[in-house]
């Protein structure tokens, strides 16, 4: 089994539990919808999901992101971490 980053295809380890993830490359260009780059991150040592604007930190209240246009869903990874992958129905619904 062999797996390629969504959006640049870059040669990635596969990760069954996150079939359609994308690089850590792709990952540092995630904006919002209106194109402000976003960061993110665990709450705290125990996990849970967090993300910001990255000019300003301001809270961002969402899972949704897009890089180079692609929509993405970004989550806690499940040992940790975030994990960000490419989002089929939202690439459907802002075609």
């Amino acid at each position: 089994m062999s797996h390629a980053c969504p959006i640049c295809r870059t040669p990635l380890p596969p990760l069954p539990r996150y079939p359609r993830y994308v690089c850590e490359t792709c990952t540092a260009r995630a904006a919002s919808a209106d194109g402000r780059r976003l960061e993110f991150g665990n709450v705290g040592l125990s996990g849970g999901y967090e993300a910001c604007y990255a000019d300003t930190g301001e809270p961002y209240a969402s899972h949704a992101c897009w890089i180079d246009g692609i929509a993405c869903l970004a989550d806690e990874a499940r040992f940790g971490g975030i994990v960000i992958e490419l989002d089929n129905h939202l690439s459907r619904a802002r075609a």
